[in-house]
């Protein structure tokens, strides 16, 4: 594949007046191919809006080179930056009365000026915008009747009618409920498959990430930024180690941060698959240590017969049966209620 987006040896962060400039993080040594959907990730405060804003030519590089599409960065500017990249922020302004279609529209100021006068052409790619974002019921609602899940729909078909070959989103998932963030996650990476483009977005969504994402950009408190095959990061360990605090750890068997309390007893769960996952998970919230086999310790054993579900606990010194993992767990809660 082509690149789309090369970064050499950039290193960001905010000038100041007196002194020497505030570096956030670099060197960074990343590629982006056209086709390609990357999740940018990272804790709070490691630099993922200031990458995006220094990719954009919002603001400059400290050190280093930015080349979109074989372009230096530094040479772009204006109407020709806006013919290579489009960007979607997560604030919400202000459109006043605005349709959804006229909103859309904007993306074609590039090559129509501030007058707005629509040929047929940017007439067909704003169809083509709205067709493959699927809001063709939204195109004559007003911006402030939008839900943040509509809205942001409509940001994106912006962003594909200015017909750039880059897409960089800051945070398009905030403020949205879960379905909508899948929605969203789902639509970028259908759109990068389907037209090409290459995108970019920062997100807290690590778990949606690691599912849709071509590629993961990771930045860390470390300094160091890592890009690479979502499930490469997770079996070596990086992508665990750069969220990882105290009381959490990752669990890569499962794709999944846990809280780990502190330990209490082991017990050994048996079963139905799926009730063992759930079961397993409640145990472990109380601090038990789940093995998989019988032994000396306390044991459940899982059933699930027409719908229903049931646990049999056993001990040395008494056995149970529960009809929910409510009951069980206000009966293990460790004080004292078991042997």
């Amino acid at each position: 594949m082509d690149k789309a987006l090369e970064i050499s040896k950039l290193e960001i962060g905010y000038p100041q007046r007196k002194g020497a400039p505030v570096k956030v993080a670099g060197p960074i040594d990343i590629a982006l191919e056209q086709g390609e959907l990357i999740c940018l990730l990272g804790p709070n405060g490691v630099g993922k809006t200031t990458l995006l804003r220094t990719i954009a030519g919002i603001q400059e590089p400290l050190h280093g080179t930015v080349l979109l599409m074989q372009q230096k960065l530094s040479a772009v500017r204006g109407k020709d930056l806006a013919k290579l990249l489009s960007v979607v922020l997560t604030e919400r302004i202000s459109y006043g009365n605005l349709t959804s279609y006229e909103l859309i529209s904007f993306g074609r100021t590039p090559y129509t000026g501030w007058f707005g006068n629509l040929n047929s052409d940017d007439k067909r790619k704003i169809a083509k915008a709205i067709e493959s974002t699927n809001i063709q019921h939204l195109v004559h609602k007003s911006i402030h009747k939008l839900s943040d899940g509509e809205l942001q729909k409509v940001m994106i078909a912006r962003a594909l009618a200015q017909d750039t070959p880059i897409i960089l989103l800051d945070e398009p998932t905030a403020h949205l409920d879960i379905p909508n963030r899948i929605d969203i996650i789902r639509l970028l990476r259908k759109l990068a498959r389907e037209t090409g483009k290459a995108i970019i977005m920062s997100t807290h969504e690590l778990d949606l990430a690691l599912q849709a994402a071509d590629k993961i950009w990771l930045m860390t408190v470390e300094n160091i930024t890592f890009s690479g095959a979502p499930e490469d990061l997770v079996l070596n360990d990086v992508f665990g180690n750069a969220f990882t605090k105290e009381g959490i750890e990752y669990d890569k068997s499962h794709g999944i941060f846990k809280v780990v309390e502190p330990h209490c007893a082991e017990i050994g769960i048996t079963g139905d698959e799926v009730g063992v996952f759930w079961t397993k998970r409640a145990m472990e919230r109380l601090g038990y240590t789940v093995v998989n086999d019988e032994g000396e310790y306390d044991f459940i054993k899982i059933n699930h017969l027409d719908n229903k579900w049931s646990w049999s606990y056993s001990s040395k010194n008494e056995k149970r049966i529960y009809t929910s993992i409510a009951a069980l767990t206000d009966f293990l809660k460790p004080k004292g209620g078991h042997s």
